[in-house]
């Protein structure tokens, strides 16, 4: 599940460090934790615990004081594998969600899912347009003594497979207006 490429320890006069890249995803950074890394290094490989911090960024480093090989300092080059349906922003999440025309038209409520998967009811006002942004309070990527980012929902208007000819022939002479 996680890809770890190790470097092998600095040496100098200060302390030395063990350096990995590690790969995790969206959900990996929302909902935090404990994981297991593996390091290989020339003593052999070693398991170790690390704390995945909440709403890490790409690319950065977090150094974990005396758990590497020799009690070196493990520091982690975070990598976020891109999500197919979340868009980033800082801590705010963009997603897409498709509800009906006459959703559009006349409102209504559609469930959706945050980045953890916990379904939401999400309020579509009267004549949404396709395309309009519905922002989520605090349902983004959280940080630690921070507030949470929020979370956007792209409207998307998925036409019906038929209408009724009646209702057509009405929206008809309603354009001729």
């Amino acid at each position: 599940m996680f890809g770890a490429n190790f470097q092998h320890p600095h040496q100098g006069n200060q302390r030395q460090h063990t350096r990995m890249s590690l790969w995790v995803t969206l959900t990996d950074i929302a909902q935090g934790g404990r994981r297991p890394v593996t390091i290989g290094s020339q003593y052999g490989s070693m398991t170790v615990e690390i704390e995945i911090p909440l709403g890490i960024n790409d690319g950065d480093n977090v150094q974990y004081a005396g758990i590497g090989p020799n009690n070196s300092d493990l520091i982690v080059n975070y990598r976020i594998h891109p999500h197919p349906k979340w868009e980033r922003n800082g801590l705010h999440l963009t997603t897409e969600h498709a509800v009906s025309v006459w959703t559009c038209l006349v409102g209504g409520e559609s469930e959706i899912q945050d980045v953890l998967g916990n379904r939401l009811s999400l309020n579509i006002p009267p004549l949404t347009q396709p395309g309009s942004l519905l922002r989520v309070k605090s349902r983004g990527l959280p940080v630690k003594n921070k507030m949470p980012g929020d979370m956007f929902v792209r409207i998307q208007a998925r036409l019906p497979n038929s209408i009724d000819s009646e209702l057509i022939e009405r929206i008809k002479q309603e354009q001729m207006k």
